[in-house]
């Protein structure tokens, strides 16, 4: 259900409440009243609430909620009614009520939004894999600097599907290594829609009890013929030898994947795969960094490694480069 389908049932409820009521003049706001209630309930869910499948306090405090809200009706009713002519019209009499009481509603509403936002962000991930939304789901939290083994896991699965696994490696926080391609623990089909062992399918085949580790697995995949041409395993093999910081690993497997035997193919990888063989170059020699062909590349990592040679401060230095070349495989090596 989209943000749209949530603000239609909304408008719905006020507006059977509105009809049901009879609400007007200071009161009126309290029209809206059942529709908050039920936003701060959703806005509340958690991980907890969810994977425990408990309603918590709400399992008491929703029908406790609705039945003073009735109660006040009744009273109100009771009473005599309150209306609005010409004669007894004043703006503040009506509209600060409504503004006082609108205000209180959406202060406690924000204030039991206990929901956490890596979490949420995995949901949605989740939902839109399940929709084969690729794209979409490789940019939940985008901005985000939190992160989860389980949301990079998916926000990888939807570039790999993309073939921009390798372009956009490090534009993603990665602070989990390999896991952030594949946990191999994560199978738990009550909790989760979309678990490792969809990756697994897509990868063709599945991990048994005995394959625990991520290099484990990519080598029965590479030795199996029906899944060593499987298009997503070069990605996660490569992608997998850059995040556990394996240079050597990097390069060894990357020519049983790509032409890289001339300049111009190696131009043509994936930036992250640049990245790795600039470095590659560098540890060669002055001669095979300064023909490498990438010349925007070549300066950019020669501008990393000045600031690297500034006088500042550790802190300094640090925020410099995360701010101008967080995205990179440079970075990522040496934090």
């Amino acid at each position: 259900m989209g943000s749209t389908d949530y603000y239609c049932n909304f408008v719905g409820c006020t507006f059977f409440v509105a009809k049901t009521t009879k609400l007007i003049g200071r009161w009126y706001a309290l029209t809206f009243f059942p529709s908050f209630l039920l936003l701060t309930i959703l806005t509340s869910l958690n991980r907890v609430v969810i994977e425990d499948f408990t309603f918590g306090q709400w399992i008491w405090g929703f029908p406790l909620l609705i039945i003073l809200f009735a109660v006040f009706l009744y009273i109100k009713k009771r009473r005599p009614g309150e209306s609005i002519d010409d004669g007894d019209y004043h703006l503040s009499r009506y509209l600060w009520p409504n503004y006082a009481i609108m205000f209180f509603m959406m202060i406690v509403c924000g204030a039991n939004a206990s929901a956490d936002d890596v979490y949420m962000y995995e949901l949605k991930a989740e939902r839109l894999l399940l929709e084969d939304d690729f794209e979409g789901a490789s940019r939940v939290g985008e901005k985000s600097l939190n992160t989860s083994p389980r949301l990079n896991e998916m926000r990888m699965y939807a570039l790999a599907r993309q073939g921009l696994l390798g372009e956009k490696l490090f534009d993603y926080p990665q602070p989990y290594a390999e896991q952030s391609l594949l946990m191999m623990d994560d199978t738990v089909t009550r909790l989760h829609r979309f678990t490792s062992k969809n990756i697994q399918e897509s990868l063709g085949a599945w991990a048994n009890a005995s394959v625990t580790t991520f290099d484990h697995y990519m080598n029965l995949l590479k030795k199996n013929p029906s899944t060593r041409h499987n298009p997503l395993l070069a990605d996660y093999i490569l992608c997998g030898k850059l995040l556990q910081k394996d240079l050597r690993g990097f390069m060894q497997a990357i020519k049983h994947y790509y032409d890289i035997s001339s300049p111009v193919n190696v131009q043509n990888l994936p930036k992250a795969y640049r990245e790795a063989m600039l470095l590659q170059a560098k540890a060669i020699g002055r001669d095979s960094l300064n023909v490498f062909v990438d010349t925007l590349m070549l300066t950019n990592y020669k501008d990393y490694c000045a600031i690297l040679e500034t006088d500042e401060s550790d802190l300094v230095r640090k925020n410099m480069l995360r701010r101008q070349f967080g995205n990179t495989l440079w970075w990522y090596l040496d934090n």
